[in-house]
């Protein structure tokens, strides 16, 4: 056994938030090491969704909503002992600001890992060491483990995967049957083909131009070595002027072209003359490139694209001036080509919005996520006390720090929601006390109140257990009925029992407790702009 092995504390693993890797596969690449059932897209929700990610505690949290068992170790050098390690483990990288591998086993001095860049790797087990700062995160399955309706989650996440290539798939479909009813000569085919291609490249000019981390187009721009497409694609020379870009009016040639060729091929002349107007651009694209000697893959095959649709005009002989002029033609170029400005006229403010939203919501999560300043909120607001006499719900660890009450409706849609919610934390957690408090009408014909009345009567039976369930079963109900519930778990309601909805109420009026569910945390009301999903990771 270890000799000087503990469990890292929660703020030493504060203290690794400001490390950035890409947990994302790691920790992605432990679940299918431990064959739990949990998707990738939940993965990637719950990592995003914490406020510490990335970090050994957004880890940690993430592996225990999922009821997998963890541990996280601190192993000092001199205290290594390979035949003491547990595998796999998510091991921690200071290097580079802090990195994250799973190491899933170490043997004959090769240690075999996996990480963001490799899903199978090995190294020497003294480079290992060396890179390790002892730091390790263990996991284990237990018979709970996964996550909640694993099995519709895995469906949706499927048919959402699916909407790409099923899109992709019937587009080309459409546009073969289109060429097929059009008895399309094999020169339109390839110009269709190649204005596609395009249409696609300038596409992705366009994201990267909204985003430009985007690790999709950045893996695209490092094909043939240290390119660099931010050098080129944000610099003056791309830009026609300062509200409009080149990759702008590649899409608009090729979205427009593309189109007027489909709908009506006989405009394949003048499309010819308008590539043949393009090719200069080609040339100052590339001698740009070169003296920068720096190179962007998209645009090139943007250039490369062009001269292919050039020397097709060529060997198809559309460049002539046997041009058809019609005002039908001439409105259909104008409407073919003015649709995609229009389009992306209307388009590109929502992407940039969108694009400058998350960074900021990043900030203002980090912001909001602060533990100081979130104590800070709740203890400035009033305080009132729930006291033993009140006869309040009361489920989870009672001898908990954190006691959280929430002010309930019986018939109310939102605190159906928010009891869930607490339910799922207190199936994984001991450090929180729930107190339920009722709001009714206190009305002996109300069913409100016969509910309020029945689950305190239960829950002076002194079986937390059976009161959880009742309490649990009726705000699982679609449509409450309070007869059938109170079949299912009969109790006596005596006189003190019978007051307890008037107390409540009372005790709702002192409070000005004007909705619910209305939520406190150790008799502080929840602040705005916190909301009871907000304060998940600020429990502690």
């Amino acid at each position: 056994m270890y000799l000087h092995c503990y469990i890292i504390c929660y703020r030493l693993m504060k203290l690794l938030n400001h490390f950035r890797s890409n947990l994302d596969s790691v920790i992605f690449s432990l679940i299918k090491s431990l064959r739990a059932n949990v998707t990738q897209k939940t993965v990637e929700t719950c990592l995003s969704d914490h406020p510490d990610n990335p970090s050994l505690s957004a880890l940690s949290d993430c592996l225990t909503s999922w009821n997998i068992e963890n541990q996280a170790y601190r192993i000092l050098r001199e205290d290594y002992d390979v035949n003491d390690l547990l595998f796999p483990f998510v091991a921690h990288f200071s290097e580079k600001g802090g990195r994250f591998v799973l190491i899933k086993q170490i043997e004959n001095g090769t240690v075999r890992f996996s990480d963001e860049e490799n899903k199978e790797a090995n190294m020497p087990e003294p480079e290992f060491l060396n890179r390790w700062d002892g730091i390790a995160l263990h996991a284990e399955l237990s018979e709970n483990s996964g996550e909640k309706d694993y099995i519709q989650n895995k469906f949706r996440f499927f048919l959402q995967d699916l909407a790409l290539p099923v899109g992709l798939i019937l587009f080309l479909g459409i546009l073969g049957l289109i060429l097929y009813q059009q008895s399309a000569v094999w020169s339109q085919a390839i110009l269709l083909l190649i204005k596609l291609a395009g249409l696609t490249i300038s596409t992705l000019l366009l994201v990267q131009s909204i985003n430009s981390n985007n690790p999709f187009i950045q893996n695209l721009c490092s094909l043939g070595g240290k390119n660099n497409c931010n050098t080129i694609l944000k610099s003056d020379a791309a830009k026609v002027n300062s509200w409009l870009s080149w990759s702008e009016v590649g899409f608009f040639y090729f979205a427009g072209s593309f189109l007027l060729l489909l709908v009506n091929p006989i405009s394949i002349v003048v499309l010819a003359w308008l590539n043949v107007l393009a090719i200069p651009y080609t040339v100052y694209s590339i001698s740009y490139q070169y003296k920068s000697k720096n190179w962007c893959v998209l645009c090139c095959a943007v250039q490369a694209l062009l001269w292919l649709e050039l020397l097709t005009n060529l060997n198809s002989g559309h460049l002539t001036l046997n041009i058809a002029f019609s005002f039908f033609n001439l409105a259909l170029l104008i409407i073919c080509f003015l649709s995609p400005i229009v389009i992306w006229s209307f388009l590109k403010p929502v992407f940039l919005a969108s694009a400058q939203l998350k960074p900021v919501q990043y900030q203002l999560k980090k912001f909001k996520y602060n533990n100081d300043l979130f104590k800070q909120a709740l203890t400035n607001q009033p305080r009132y006390a729930v006291s033993d006499e009140l006869l309040p719900i009361l489920i989870g660890n009672a001898e908990a720090e954190t006691v959280i009450t929430m002010v309930s409706n019986p018939f109310c849609g939102p605190c159906s929601k928010a009891h869930k919610t607490i339910e799922e934390w207190l199936q994984n957690r001991e450090d929180i006390h729930l107190k339920v408090i009722f709001s009714t009408a206190d009305h002996d014909h109300d069913s409100g109140t016969k509910m309020a009345r029945h689950i305190t009567a239960l829950s002076l039976k002194n079986d937390q257990q059976q009161t959880e369930k009742a309490l649990n079963a009726w705000y699982n109900q679609t449509n409450k009925k309070y007869e059938n519930w109170a079949d299912q778990y009969p109790v006596e309601i005596n006189d003190e029992v019978a007051g307890v909805t008037e107390k409540h109420k009372a005790w709702c009026k002192m409070a000005e407790i004007a909705f619910t569910p209305t939520i406190l945390i150790n008799g502080y009301k929840l602040p705005d702009p916190y909301r009871l999903e907000d304060i998940k990771y600020l429990l502690s």
